[in-house]
């Protein structure tokens, strides 16, 4: 059972209504008829709703809201001038640049609000303590991609380590074989022996990385790792994500983030993607990248990275299904996310090893006149609303 503070507002006149606590009692059984949530007192640390219960409330909330921490959340019932009194707050609140959300609605509506509350904020608890490491600067060409450090850390509780990429080819170079499992594993794919052990001394020397700067993920300006020392991270980073460390290529700090939440949304890994082909007229879009989470693919071969021709390239075939596209725009002032569907894994030469093709039901034109930089986010299932949601419950005031 899951603790949620609670915090009744009644107005003075309602004082003595013995009737109220009878309507409490009810509505809470409404609203949450199979005990999902156990209602104690509010205190730090949990989620802690406010429950309006009745017009004439406003200013014993306003006499006691400081005491408590963001966001608050105002759980309303349809009766008593309960909504009235909400929005009043909610208003006083919003001229204060707080976070309030309001529960409302249906008994099902508010038990939807109050599950995503819920989990929302332990989401928020955990971005508080997260640290995601930048391992070079950002590649060259990203330069859309720019984003404020500070600003992550003000919207989203995240600190951003810059780390030098001298440090990384260092540890590459202490040759550390983390997973004699994977290697042998990894050969039934290839009989590139030298070329896979140097893969997985990237992947030992990323893992090193993260423990040593207690990194819940990071990004890598990978394109010099290919020039200083002729390998490639891509089976790295498709291990390291199923691992759950969130790792995104050429130093791209926002699909960094994108993928970081929706693996804390989804418990899910995700995959970057080059828009590669764009046909408005169909609705549809192909996407490529050398690396993908091998959890996302029903089979996969070990090709060498496009660009180069050096390495590995992981070239793999997704299940056909409902995706969700997404990317936090590098202001972080909004995200995108689209429903789609992915139809099919092309095998074209001229690409990254990895492709799919993508029908957009709500079109594509959006991806051509109003571009979030030259990568895309995909997750299995529709998670649209839900990643819409968590966005603005972090970052609106």
């Amino acid at each position: 059972m899951k603790k949620i503070g609670f915090m009744r507002f009644r107005s003075a006149l309602s004082a003595g209504d013995k009737t109220l606590r009878k309507e409490e009692e009810e509505f809470l059984h409404s609203i949450d008829p199979e005990k999902e949530f156990s209602f104690v007192k509010p205190q730090k640390g949990l989620p802690n709703v406010f429950f309006i219960q009745t017009g004439g409330s406003e200013i014993y909330f306003k006499d006691c809201y400081q005491e408590f921490e963001e966001p608050y959340c105002l759980l309303v019932q349809g009766k008593r001038n309960s909504l009235a009194a909400s929005l009043e707050i909610k208003t006083f609140l919003a001229r204060q640049g707080k976070r309030c959300f309001l529960i409302s609605g249906t008994p099902e509506e508010c038990l939807m609000k109050l599950r995503r509350y819920e989990k929302f904020y332990q989401i928020e608890k955990q971005l508080k303590n997260t640290r995601l490491g930048l391992i070079g600067k950002p590649s060259d060409w990203l330069i859309g991609s720019e984003t404020s450090f500070r600003d992550i850390k003000k919207k989203f509780g995240i600190e951003i380590v810059p780390i030098q990429n001298r440090e990384f080819l260092d540890a590459y170079e202490e040759r550390l074989l983390s997973d004699t499992k994977a290697y042998k594993h990894f050969l039934e794919k290839t009989s590139r022996r030298e070329d896979l052990r140097k893969s997985l001394y990237v992947h030992g020397a990323l893992h090193a990385l993260v423990k040593k700067y207690d990194l819940s993920g990071f990004s890598l300006r990978c394109f010099d790792l290919v020039q200083a020392k002729q390998q490639t991270s891509c089976l790295a980073f498709a291990m390291l994500n199923d691992e759950g460390i969130t790792a995104t290529c050429e130093g791209d700090v926002p699909s960094l983030l994108t993928m970081h939440l929706i693996h804390l949304l989804t418990g899910g890994t995700s995959f970057m993607a080059n828009p590669s082909e764009i046909d408005v007229a169909h609705k549809k879009a192909l996407f490529a990248h050398c690396t993908c989470p091998l959890s996302m693919v029903s089979s996969y071969t070990l090709a060498t990275h496009f660009e180069s021709g050096l390495g590995f390239g992981i070239r793999g075939t997704f299940p056909k299904g409902k995706m969700t596209a997404a990317k936090i725009h590098p202001s972080l002032d909004s995200i995108r996310a689209l429903p789609c569907d992915l139809e099919s894994n092309p095998m074209r030469a001229d690409l990254c090893r990895s492709q799919i093709i993508l029908s957009f039901p709500g079109g594509v034109e959006e991806l051509l006149d109003n571009p979030y930089g030259n990568h895309m986010i995909f997750a299995y299932g529709d998670i649209v609303e839900e990643l819409k949601a968590l966005f603005d419950y972090l970052t609106k005031r």
